[in-house]
């Protein structure tokens, strides 16, 4: 079950749709809410750049500007946040570091059930404007799932309606591990679910799709569908699942390159894609 969720929080539109499926998560499954936001101190000094001679004050007082006005952005942020949780009617937490971004949030995704997150993030307040690898960083070393969320995607009616999901199963480690961790999503009648292999041998691929099948049963699914390709995975989900599906449960290595085997390929795809929100099970 997942009762405590965090969400790192920026000012983008990723970080507030991100907010926003964690809500809809927090309302069925009387889940508190976390906000975490990280002054990154170093990001700051380091966007300073080389000082050249006789140059240290000015670079000193532009620091302070820079952080002054990251505290007052990260004000705005919070003060958001808890508004949204109160009309949404979801129980919160703030939390409020200072740091590398990305290090803090792996030290403090080990003590929650789920990292939602948007799909680009931009914790740099008043370091630079672009994204920056923090959820590529975090899926290199965080333990606890991790749900990525893309800028657009919103979730119509639920649970009123349905979610499509679809699970990349290929029978190893990883996605099997991805594919407990969804089970944590205590809705089984509130999900529609789609079991895809990809494999060139469809004997191999009923027997993996049977087991995965038994297993979600056991923990109250009823809504299956199991489907083979034997095309490349990428392939399939981009031509037949990406539109129709409202989520993706796909595994991940941790403290290892996501090419480490072909789910790893779909997670770059995905995030890529930055159209449907992604379940990681490291």
């Amino acid at each position: 079950m997942i009762k405590r969720i965090l969400v790192p929080l920026d000012a983008s539109p990723y970080a507030k749709n991100a907010l926003n499926f964690a809500c809809k998560i927090a309302q069925q499954l009387d889940s508190e809410i976390t906000g975490l936001v990280i002054l990154d101190l170093p990001g700051i000094e380091k966007s300073i750049g080389p000082i050249p001679a006789g140059g240290l004050y000015y670079a000193e007082q532009l620091e302070k500007t820079k952080t002054e006005e990251a505290k007052k952005q990260i004000d705005r942020i919070m003060d958001d946040f808890e508004k949204k949780c109160r009309d949404e009617g979801v129980r919160f937490a703030k939390s409020q570091q200072q740091g590398c971004p990305s290090e803090n949030i792996v030290r403090e995704a080990v003590y929650y059930d789920a990292v939602i997150i948007g799909m680009r993030t931009y914790f740099q307040f008043g370091a630079k404007d672009d994204s920056g690898d923090s959820l590529e960083e975090i899926l290199d070393s965080c333990i606890t799932p991790i749900y990525a969320v893309p800028k657009s995607f919103e979730i119509v009616n639920f649970p009123a309606m349905s979610m499509n999901v679809c699970i990349a199963f290929d029978g190893s480690l990883p996605a099997a591990r991805a594919m407990q961790r969804f089970t944590h999503l205590r809705l089984p009648d509130h999900l529609q679910v789609t079991v895809l292999n990809s494999n060139k041998n469809k004997d191999e691929a009923q027997y993996l799709l049977d087991r995965a099948e038994s297993f979600l049963m056991g923990h109250g699914f009823r809504n299956i569908k199991k489907d083979w390709t034997n095309e490349s995975i990428i392939k399939a989900v981009e031509n037949q699942y990406l539109d129709k599906m409202d989520l993706f449960v796909v595994g991940a290595n941790s403290k290892n390159d996501l090419l480490d085997f072909f789910l790893g390929s779909l997670t770059k795809t995905l995030i890529k894609k930055d159209k449907k929100p992604v379940l990681i099970g490291q």
